[in-house]
């Protein structure tokens, strides 16, 4: 996960998923992506070890927390979540990817590394739009303007390949294509080389706020709509958005369910869909969020107990 001293407990997803895990009475220890080697032919981790205190308070939890510093192999734990914020270093997924037949990660290593960019929400376009909106990822600005004209979009987002939290997405109208050629040489180039960046058509209604949906083993378990504040169109939480109730559509649910099976077959079983108007604009597969805001919206129901039992059930079914 992210380093310890960057939670922010009031609000952590990750921070809800370990104190379940304590509370289930698993020893449960943590690590970053730094702390990650291989020794002697072994993945081995500098782990520190969680000693808590009883409280029903994750605030009390977090500050409260101790630790017992050991280096082990993670062939000894029985499950991984992955938390740290994307994008992935390639390296780390190579040194994972030895054991992921003997340690149940969450989610499966093959599976991140297929699925930890927006290129794989993208393989769901059917080019009718019956999951996701027209999407195109490119390096060529030219593409990009003649993706758009062709298409006759009236607005349309672009935005960089590896953010996160609404960070670096531009919304264009027709009027304002003359910027799209600067906009676009800046978000390909500005790292000196150049980077693809996608395209996608806006869908009608964004400007209201996207459903976030927590999907747990392909079974969509529950969702908040996601509005955004005042003068802006971006609807996350870290942009300054703000969660309201959301009960699932029969629409939302079967798009969700659509999905489902090729995430299992990729070992995504925990992941966040973004819908807006009944299309799938992201999937959130590396560190999924969302559950705080749920919970809160929803007189505090503890999601994090059903996700939690649900992947200890996919757990069993590694084992067997």
């Amino acid at each position: 996960m992210y380093p310890w001293d960057k939670v922010e407990p009031s609000k952590d997803t990750t921070m809800r998923i370990i104190k379940e895990c304590v509370d289930r009475g698993f020893e449960v220890s943590y690590l970053t992506t730094k702390d990650i080697s291989i020794s002697k032919g072994k993945v081995v981790g500098n782990c520190r070890k969680m000693i808590t205190t009883q409280t029903d308070d994750c605030v009390e939890f977090y500050h409260t927390m101790k630790f017992e510093q050991s280096v082990r192999d993670i062939t000894e734990f029985d499950m991984v979540f992955m938390r740290a914020d994307p994008p992935i270093d390639p390296l780390l997924l190579n040194m994972l990817e030895l054991i992921e037949d003997k340690v149940f990660f969450v989610n499966r290593i093959s599976g991140l590394r297929k699925a930890n960019n927006k290129i794989y929400a993208a393989s769901f376009d059917d080019g009718l739009e019956t999951i996701v909106p027209q999407t195109l990822i490119t390096r060529d600005i030219d593409l990009i303007r003649t993706f758009v004209e062709e298409n006759n979009f009236d607005k349309f987002i672009v935005k960089p390949l590896d953010g996160m939290g609404g960070k670096g997405v531009v919304l264009f109208e027709k009027n304002t294509i003359g910027n799209l050629a600067s906009i676009c040489d800046f978000y390909i180039n500005h790292s000196g080389k150049a980077q693809p960046i996608i395209c996608q058509n806006y869908i009608e209604g964004a400007e209201k706020g996207d459903v976030r949906v927590i999907v747990i083993n392909g079974e969509p378990i529950g969702a908040i709509m996601r509005v955004p504040a005042d003068g802006d169109h971006r609807s996350n939480i870290s942009a300054g958005g703000s969660a309201i109730r959301h009960d699932l559509t029969p629409h939302e649910i079967e798009l969700c369910r659509s999905m489902g099976k090729q995430l299992l077959d990729d070992g995504i079983y925990f992941c966040g869909v973004d819908l807006i108007n009944g299309k799938m604009v992201e999937l959130n597969i590396v560190s999924p969020g969302g559950i705080v805001p749920h919970n809160n919206v929803n007189n505090n129901l503890e999601i994090q107990k059903q996700i939690i039992s649900m992947l200890l059930e996919k757990y069993k079914e590694f084992k067997k």
